[in-house]
């Protein structure tokens, strides 16, 4: 599993893990919403190119720097 990024915010682009998306490879999204889900802990939600949104625990989630 990769190291959670602590910096991401909302605006940012972050990957997806394939285990969200039903796909086979990561996508890219940009950070629309993060919550405190008292259940899961941080909860980061994305939507992606095709505007559809993923949301989970941050650990399904990559920060891309560019």
């Amino acid at each position: 599993m990769h190291k959670i990024n602590e910096y991401m915010k909302v605006g940012d682009t972050a990957q997806i893990d394939p285990r969200i998306t039903g796909l086979k490879n990561w996508i890219e999204g940009v950070i629309i919403k993060i919550r405190q889900n008292p259940f899961i802990g941080k909860e980061i939600v994305v939507k992606d190119s095709n505007g559809v949104i993923h949301f989970d625990s941050e650990k399904y989630f990559k920060s891309v720097s560019k």
